[in-house]
């Protein structure tokens, strides 16, 4: 039903590859390395689950004309979908989790091609699912749910296929672009292997004397932590200029994606992609434009802050590269030890079951810490219904990477909650309220850090953190939000785009938010194409920015709450609100917490909040004599 459509849709979608063979290891090694074997014991165990679930795909046709025939049969059949659909998400992702940290490895492409091909052989199995769905009644389907306890559990999933019902396709349109996925997902396997199996960082020279090489790790850390504006540049603009060099090659393949999702959304009856994408959570699109409105007309506070930054820095120039740099105060480095033992500390008030799993979370085998050739960049933490999360990270020792930890751990947690409290259906939950566990725990770590600061430096540091967080966060992922809307907007209305288009509309928006302080760095507006969120997923970033605003909202009702009671009850309308994972609407279930998305205030609360910090750090430099 929907979980096996979400599934099909998904493997379509991504495009990261892998195999590898497991080796025995030592208990060190996966104190900061991956346990794979926790999923699979090797690759044979693998492939006896993908054999199983090749000769269970005919049993689907055993059903088809038979779903309306009694609720019996409908839960039948909804049981063996859930369990076909969790083997293949098992088998999906030990094989993308294990290419992600050994993306140099071309065999990994076969194994995945073995998945592609059975899901497409699914897919013939199973196109004829939703329109025969579509067949039957609603109110039969109602009947059943009130007469059959077992079936009520899809309730909110037949509620939903329901609302949907117009852009449900027949059977003939579904395996006709069944025939076509492969082909049609080709763009995104190009973009996963030029912009990390093949994706070379160039070698650079430091003033010192030093060689690096300007991996994106690598010039995170440049950036927050070498005082010399020459070198801050110098890596910034080599790590651009490895992206601009494909720069036409990045631009035709976000063409093709996204004329792929638009030709998808016009064919299921959608006004634009946005629609398909928000339609399928019951978002309204006014959750989106109030956004991207709110944070692209209220920049006053973050142009103040770039300018009180160039101030405090002494600099003649300002560039992107100095966004990092502290002001004036020495940056401390971490271990990921001393990383992990803080975020512990930080998230103690959130109670005995969070910190149980917590506890789990930080156990060996679940993250692999350190940056290495062919591994993915970035950070995630990726879940498996009846295993556990696994959390990527490139760690580079600096206090953001820490907030990136606390942040991963966020999502990782929330999988856990859900996972315990909900039947495997709604299990996985949304992106919108995914995102709101990841930044509430950055705020809890801000706030112990800030606590426990020890001389107006440190305190320094801690402000502007908490103005970067809502920096980064709010305003960057809404430019991000803004550019995506535009490129769509463009496809949709058949107008030209090619690179040079691209990079130009990346650069409008960017002055916008950022007034034009940032003075130009050599190929710095080709850089987009860095932002994999453009190409391996549609319309994602906004939620790192609605939900940035919903933590915020949900953190200041536990920590300014008028008694310990009013807080007590705050904190378990967060913790049921993880617990709930998919089982309603994203919107309604914040709402339920406490946050209103119908409403522009979420976002101005966020914009007030910045202004108030960027006052506070402007008097804080004035006492310290930085400015």
């Amino acid at each position: 039903m929907k979980k096996l459509s979400i599934l099909l849709l998904a493997i379509f979608a991504l495009n990261i590859f892998s195999f590898a063979q497991e080796e025995a290891k030592d208990k060190d090694y996966y104190k900061y390395n991956w346990k794979l074997t926790d999923i699979y014991a090797g690759w044979d165990e693998w492939q006896k689950d993908l054999d199983y679930v090749q000769s269970q795909i005919p049993k689907f046709l055993e059903y088809k004309g038979k779903l309306g025939t009694s609720a019996d049969v409908m839960l039948e059949f909804n049981k063996f979908s859930e369990k076909i659909s969790q083997m293949g998400s098992k088998l999906y992702t030990y094989t993308s989790l294990n290419q992600d940290i050994d993306g140099k490895n071309p065999i990994y492409v076969t194994k995945m091609q073995q998945l592609q091909t059975m899901w497409i052989e699914m897919g013939r199995n199973t196109t004829w699912i939703q329109t025969e769905l579509a067949e039957i009644p609603k109110e039969i389907i109602e009947k059943w749910i009130a007469e059959n306890e077992e079936l009520a559990v899809y309730g909110h999933d037949y509620d939903s296929f329901y609302r949907q019902l117009e852009h449900i396709l027949d059977e003939e349109t579904q395996k006709i672009s069944l025939y076509y996925s492969k082909a049609l997902g080709a763009a995104s396997n190009i973009y996963g292997s030029i912009s990390t199996a093949d994706m070379e960082f160039h070698k650079v020279t430091l003033t010192n004397g030093e060689e690096i090489i300007a991996s994106p790790s690598n010039v995170s850390k440049i950036f927050a932590t070498n005082e010399n504006q020459e070198d801050r540049k110098i890596v910034a603009e080599a790590k651009a200029e490895a992206y601009a060099k494909n720069k036409n090659t990045y631009a035709d393949i976000l063409i093709g994606i996204y004329q792929n999702r638009w030709a998808s959304a016009q064919l299921q009856g959608y006004e634009s992609c946005l629609d398909a994408v928000l339609e399928s959570n019951n978002i309204h699109k006014d959750v989106y434009m109030n956004l991207i409105d709110v944070a692209g007309n209220n920049t006053a506070a973050l142009l103040k802050y770039r300018e009180l930054r160039k101030k405090a820095l002494g600099l003649e120039h300002y560039y992107i590269s100095d966004d990092m740099l502290g002001l004036g105060e020495s940056e401390k480095t971490y271990t990921y030890d001393e990383a992990a033992e803080l975020v512990k500390e930080c998230l103690e008030p959130m109670g005995k079951e969070y910190n149980e799993l917590l506890g789990s979370a930080l156990q060996a085998g679940w993250v692999d810490v350190n940056e290495k050739p062919g591994k993915r960049g970035g950070a995630y933490s990726s879940s498996i219904y009846g295993v556990h999360p696994y959390i990527l990270m490139n760690w580079n020792g600096t206090r953001d990477h820490v907030f990136t930890l606390a942040h991963e751990f966020g999502h990782s947690i929330h999988t856990m909650l859900s996972g315990k409290y909900q039947p495997y259906t709604y299990a996985y939950y949304s992106s919108m309220v995914a995102e709101t566990a990841s930044t509430f725990n950055e705020k809890m770590l801000l706030d112990y850090l800030i606590k426990n600061s020890k001389d107006a430096n440190e305190r320094i540091g801690l402000l502007v953190q908490a103005i970067d967080n809502i920096s980064g966060t709010f305003y960057r992922q809404s430019q991000f939000a803004e550019f995506e809307y535009s490129l769509y907007s463009k496809i949709e209305n058949n107008e030209p785009l090619n690179a040079d288009i691209i990079a130009n509309l990346y650069a409008e928006i960017d002055k916008k938010y950022n007034g034009g302080i940032h003075e130009e760095l050599e190929n710095y507006w080709n850089s987009w194409s860095r932002v994999h969120h453009f190409f391996n997923y549609n319309y994602y970033v906004y939620n790192y920015a609605v939900s940035f605003s919903c933590s915020s909202s949900l953190f200041n009702k536990i920590k300014q709450a008028e008694t310990p009671e009013a807080a007590q009850k705050a904190q378990e309308k967060y913790l049921d609100l993880l617990k709930s994972g998919g089982s309603d609407y994203p919107v309604e279930l914040l709402k339920e917490a406490g946050v209103d998305l119908t409403t522009k205030e979420p976002y101005l609360a966020v914009v007030k909040r910045l202004e108030e910090l960027v006052d506070q750090l402007e008097v804080a430099l004035k006492e310290a004599g930085k400015i």
